[in-house]
């Protein structure tokens, strides 16, 4: 993300809400980029994590912190926060419902504001017909809702269908999950001024 779209990220003026966050991995990474991070998750257990780490890091709530809930998009939440940036990075295949959390996620953006995902990108578009090109193996698919990734063309539908303008998709790095080859990638909406 930081690569593809540097222009983004800006230590003095950045506001950054990670969705899904996990423990404060991505988070971490972006904290010196940015002004300040919110962290938002489901897991109470991977928020204490988080906050302790960035504790440890010695960085103040004001920097970066997490808070645990389950976002609606509604004004009462976040004590109504918007974001410049809002990143969420190898979760959005976990989403049984990948539409309407883009929708929430744009709610949460400043007007002319970016939303950034990262995620595996599928092997084939028609994965559905071939399973062997599903990435995630048996005895984890019962919380991946997306067995196979996302085509440029999912996403695209996903980030207009919430609003989202100026989409971008690049294809990322090769890596490896669960022993089979993949490549990750990138997207990007602007949310309307």
């Amino acid at each position: 993300m930081l690569e593809e779209h540097p222009d983004l990220f800006n230590e003095e003026t950045t506001t950054v809400l990670d969705y899904a966050c996990g423990t404060g991995v991505f988070s971490r990474e972006l904290c010196q980029h940015v002004q300040s991070i919110v962290g938002v998750d489901i897991s109470s257990g991977s928020v204490d994590k988080y906050n302790t780490r960035a504790s440890n890091q010695g960085l103040v709530p004001e920097e970066m912190k997490a808070v645990c809930v389950e976002l609606k998009g509604e004004a009462r939440e976040l004590n109504g926060a918007k974001f410049d940036l809002v990143v969420c990075s190898m979760s959005y295949h976990h989403f049984a419902d990948v539409d309407a959390v883009t929708r929430t996620l744009t709610y949460f953006l400043k007007p002319g504001g970016s939303l950034l995902v990262a995620d595996v990108m599928a092997k084939e578009e028609d994965m559905e017909k071939d399973k062997s090109l599903e990435i995630f193996p048996e005895h984890v698919q019962h919380v991946v809702a997306h067995h196979g990734g996302f085509d440029e063309a999912k996403m695209r539908r996903t980030f207009e269908g919430a609003g989202l303008e100026h989409f971008g998709f690049k294809k990322g790095v090769p890596g490896k999950m669960h022993g089979k080859n993949v490549h990750l990638f990138v997207a990007r909406g602007v949310k309307q001024a």
